[in-house]
């Protein structure tokens, strides 16, 4: 697309189920600026169920061929959802929809099995598109694993723009993105080929449910009842095991890749600090795979709201910090980034490189549908 530099909205709904993210920016494929106020738009609490129990059902599945039409009615009521948070962005920041060039649209992602390269996002790009009138990118993954890649993380590439664009930082660094499954992006130097990005292992997701199904609330908000309980050591040490951890990288994995046992003798607190252990432990395990400890850590996603989390990923001695020290939106970044990836996509630049995936060869990505009719947002 000729255009230098365009105007684009990206929608993410990550691995918490929350709800979407949404976020604008401006970018020409290589640099990138936010250009407006954010929005959230949560999920109710049956379209939550819904899509927990479409994730359970997905698990079944025993391969893509067997396609995605039972999935369609959520796929479309999740899809308005979407439609809903992009009218909300409009309105807020004062835009019409023929101001926006484009919108990353990640969907939901009900599995990924990268073995079998197969991964699988609802959400109706076609509708989304019909529904705001905005040209729509989805379907980000599919062709890196054509290719040989595991068809995540995708989010390195815009990390690796805005660090970039930071100046100031030392290399090595490494960001990492604490949502329900952590993942890290290590940045070598100024050259994207420098890139080395995989899945961590556990982010957020089995904490949120551990809390949820003993209190009732999504979260452990603070860090507060993992900081209230001890770690007990030897259940954590059978769930470090998993082979996983020690797979060299790129790797990937899905929410639901981990079991826990022994977690359900523990108390609530006690169960809430090993979880939290989990993910630190893990996230050390992967610093260990990287070429080099990276001189500065910054840390996106819900987990830096997490104190008890922070501060026992800082007792290795690694300077931490959120990413809001360099004055990003860790809330909205991989809303940000999706938008980013259609920018890129408009422009026909590679999304995934074979250090972030392991895809054969830098790989463009995503499919682009056209609205056939403007909606009410």
């Amino acid at each position: 697309m000729s255009k230098d530099r365009f105007l684009a909205i990206g929608l993410m709904s990550g691995t918490s189920m929350d709800g979407v993210d949404c976020a604008l920016i401006k970018s020409n494929g290589a640099m990138t600026q936010s250009a407006g106020q954010p929005v959230h738009i949560p999920y109710d609490s049956v379209l939550r169920t819904d899509i927990s129990a479409a994730m359970k059902q997905a698990a079944y599945l025993d391969g893509a061929a067997q396609g995605t039409d039972q999935f369609a009615d959520i796929a479309d009521r999740l899809t308005n959802v979407h439609g809903q948070a992009v009218a909300a962005l409009l309105q807020q920041n004062g835009h019409a929809p023929d101001q926006i060039d484009v919108i990353g649209f990640h969907g939901q992602t009900l599995l990924h099995r990268p073995e079998e390269r197969w991964t699988l996002q609802i959400g109706n790009g076609q509708l989304l598109a019909d529904l705001t009138g905005i040209p729509v990118v989805n379907d980000f993954r599919t062709r890196d694993m054509q290719n040989g890649g595991e068809g995540a993380p995708l989010v390195p590439i815009y990390h690796h723009a805005l660090i970039t664009q930071a100046g100031g930082v030392s290399y090595p660094v490494a960001l990492i993105n604490i949502g329900g499954v952590g993942n890290v992006t290590w940045i070598g130097s100024k050259d994207a080929a420098s890139m080395l990005a995989f899945d961590t292992g556990p982010g957020n997701a089995l904490l949120d449910d551990w809390i949820e199904k003993h209190t009732g609330e999504p979260l452990d908000r603070g860090g507060m009842i993992s900081a209230a309980g001890g770690i007990e050591l030897e259940v954590l040490e059978s769930w470090l095991k998993d082979s996983y951890f020690y797979k060299s990288p790129p790797k990937s994995l899905d929410r639901t890749s981990f079991h826990v046992p022994g977690l359900e003798d523990l108390t609530l607190e006690n169960g809430a600090a090993t979880l939290v252990e989990f993910t630190v432990q893990s996230i050390h395990l992967a610093l260990g795979q990287c070429p080099a400890l990276p001189k500065h850590i910054f840390i996106c996603g819900g987990g830096r709201h997490n104190a008890t989390l922070m501060r026992r990923l800082r007792t290795f001695g690694l300077v931490v910090d959120p990413v809001e020290e360099l004055g990003w939106d860790g809330d909205n970044l991989e809303a940000e980034a999706f938008a980013y990836l259609a920018c890129r996509h408009l422009k026909g630049l590679p999304l995934t490189f074979p250090g972030t995936t392991g895809v054969f060869q830098p790989s463009p990505g995503g499919t682009l549908y056209q609205p056939k009719g403007v909606g009410a947002a």
